[in-house]
């Protein structure tokens, strides 16, 4: 106990503050008086009220299986009032360690800042960079601002259906179905990471998100003919351009379009956080085939991929403008950690998004006739997956493999073509 000064005490007494001083002896007593006063044993010594020096509001420790004191508030001044509610307090902490269950939770804001944090370094070592950045974006922007003050425990499934119909008004619509399933992964990250922390039990039963949503309309690609009619295109407006950094910029649009048609490459953050030690040559040990292969980090992680044959000249073309060496196996053997796709001095632009969107309307390529929407770089991806696919040489697998994505995504996507292709074989 923490040490009561004399003036404490003769108030407990009602003495005046203007007595004498006390005899030792005196003082003891007093002493021990006050500890009666202020502190009070329930439950054969497993439950303590007690006050703190300067409050008048009763505290509460208990003792459970653990051999631990827990220590809570009764927020109550009147002494017979805070017994009810220590014995209370206790009698639901006996039940909680019985069933299992933690003896503290934590908001949901609390948890799932602390989640991000888990998250930001996930992304620092390279684990699922994209992926675990939509899902801080999801919790910062929906999740914490609806759920941030409730407890775990407290939330029900009538919380998660006003929370859902909240969500769609804030957007604006009714959400596709990756967005739902991306809301409803943030949203078990952080209960998983609260049963980590041994702030929730797993025994809880918290309802969780709804992931069936509207589904994503067709996305607009190239036909084999328009692919044709933009590779003819390309060599002629890359020599274009008035002023110096217009006419590099053309040209590294031209091998970055290229590059991600010969490779499946997302474009963005995967493709150009490509530096020239990250290709290699992958020698068939049977046929003494030599592959271009290159390692990548996107949306799922790292990854190798396998660039079509024909993409080997632009990587060559790549490094001559840059001074990598004579030819592709003198790029390699440095083992550079240059930017592949830079110019001439090595700056990587922040985005080649722009560059490409003007270069179709030059090309008169905006604008997909089959969906009515623009193209985007995206649109390029795309097309790899299903001419890959048409051309019958590669299965669902392998794809995914290469793409750094989920059969089930494919599926989702290709489905219908993929069961077109296989006619002959079905017929």
């Amino acid at each position: 106990m923490k040490q009561i000064d004399f003036l404490q005490l003769a108030r407990l007494h009602g003495r005046s503050e203007q007595s004498p001083a006390s005899t030792p002896a005196t003082l003891a007593q007093l002493t021990i008086t006050a500890r009666q006063e202020t502190t009070h044993h329930l439950r054969d010594g497993e439950v303590v009220l007690y006050l703190r020096p300067g409050s008048r509001v009763w505290q509460v420790r208990y003792k459970l299986f653990d051999r631990k004191w827990h220590c809570e508030t009764t927020r109550q001044r009147r002494l017979d009032w805070a017994k009810r509610v220590a014995g209370e307090m206790y009698d639901r902490a006996r039940f909680r360690e019985e069933e299992g269950l933690p003896q503290k939770t934590k908001r949901f804001d609390v948890i799932a800042r602390e989640c991000i944090k888990t998250l930001e370094l996930e992304i620092e070592r390279g684990i699922r960079r994209e992926t675990n950045r939509d899902y801080i974006r999801a919790m910062n922007n929906y999740l914490i601002p609806y759920f941030g003050k409730f407890m775990l425990t407290n939330i029900t499934l009538e919380k998660v259906r006003l929370y859902e119909q909240w969500r769609n008004e804030k957007m604006g619509r009714v959400p596709i179905s990756s967005t739902l399933a991306n809301h409803a992964s943030a949203f078990s990250r952080v209960l998983d990471f609260a049963i980590e922390q041994g702030w929730l039990s797993d025994k809880v039963a918290i309802p969780r998100l709804n992931r069936k949503g509207k589904k994503g309309s067709a996305r607009p690609g190239f036909s084999r003919e328009e692919l044709v009619k933009l590779m003819a295109f390309l060599p002629e407006w890359s020599r274009g351009g008035e002023r110096k950094n217009h006419k590099e910029m053309r040209l590294l649009l031209r091998d970055y379009v290229e590059v991600l048609l010969g490779t499946g490459c997302r474009s963005g953050r995967e493709s150009m956080a490509m530096q020239w030690r990250h290709l290699e040559w992958h020698v068939d040990s049977k046929s003494g085939q030599r592959y271009l292969r290159i390692w990548v980090s996107g949306k799922t992680g790292g990854r190798w991929l396998i660039a079509k044959h024909w993409a080997v000249e632009v990587f060559e073309r790549l490094a001559l403008r840059q001074g990598m060496g004579k030819d592709l196996d003198q790029a390699i053997q440095a083992r550079s950690e240059a930017w592949v796709f830079a110019v001439s001095n090595g700056v990587r632009p922040n985005s080649l998004h722009t560059s490409f969107e003007l270069m179709l309307g030059d090309a008169d390529m905006r604008v997909d006739p089959i969906t009515g929407k623009n193209r985007s770089l995206y649109s390029l991806r795309h097309s790899y997956a299903t001419m890959s696919l048409m051309d019958g040489q590669m299965d669902m697998h392998t794809l995914a493999k290469q793409m750094g994505t989920s059969i089930g995504m494919l599926e989702q996507h290709y489905s219908k073509m993929t069961a077109t292709m296989a006619a002959e074989r079905l017929a």
